[in-house]
């Protein structure tokens, strides 16, 4: 998260209790909804690694340079898998499942050339930028088509979802990776990761319009 080491660490706990809440609600109401519900921690965990990376780079550590790799690898890694799998196990319409297993593989064939590109690197910079960190992996940076990709693939499956509070989610996630990109180029991948573990609390709505969706279901 931008701003400061306390600031992650804040937004990391509250992250964290409400993900553990998301996911006791959805394995009581709707099973299918687990791995949304699951996307509160994995930013909660993404803020606690950069609040280590923001005390790093004040007070830097053997092996800081760990934690750097961690932070990219949950937001290069990550995302294009779970969003689409997310979305997968939680559709209910055969033809559009079958196009988020499609979207799962082309998540994993980005993850593994990302990975491939990190594994190479001569390491990641971390520098502060308009109260931000900005990462700058030190590697040839891939072709516009990655980057694509990588929106359409941690935007496309949440705009989709019949699911009104997905939907809004999806469309807040690519609002912010548009600001991001405009307004803090050099830091946009933190504050795009910060704007959108923010955002990640609407999905709590998502599982009060699928109890009332079956309760409607259950009286006809």
């Amino acid at each position: 998260m931008c701003y400061s080491f306390e600031a992650s660490m804040n937004a990391g706990v509250g992250l964290g209790i409400a993900g553990v809440a998301m996911v006791a609600k959805a394995l009581r109401s709707d099973r299918r909804l687990v791995w949304f519900a699951a996307f509160p921690l994995v930013f909660s965990v993404h803020q606690f690694v950069e609040a280590v990376n923001w005390r790093a780079y004040f007070h830097p550590f053997r092996g800081d340079e760990a934690f750097r790799y961690l932070y990219t690898m949950i937001a290069f890694l990550v995302w294009p898998v779970l969003t689409p799998i997310a979305a997968w196990r939680a559709e209910t319409n055969p033809s559009r499942r079958a196009l988020w297993r499609a979207l799962c593989g082309c998540g994993v064939a980005l993850s593994v050339y990302l990975s491939a590109k990190l594994a190479y690197a001569d390491g990641i910079d971390v520098s502060v930028v308009d109260h931000s960190l900005a990462y700058d992996p030190l590697f040839e940076r891939p072709p516009l088509i990655a980057h694509f990709t990588y929106v359409a693939l941690t935007v496309i499956p949440l705009v989709s979802m019949d699911n009104r509070a997905l939907k809004i989610f999806g469309a807040l996630v690519f609002a912010t990776f548009v600001y991001s990109i405009v307004e803090a180029r050099a830091a946009w991948y933190s504050v795009w990761c910060m704007a959108a573990a923010m955002f990640s609390f609407t999905i709590a709505f998502a599982f009060e319009r699928e109890q009332r969706r079956d309760y409607r279901e259950a009286k006809v």
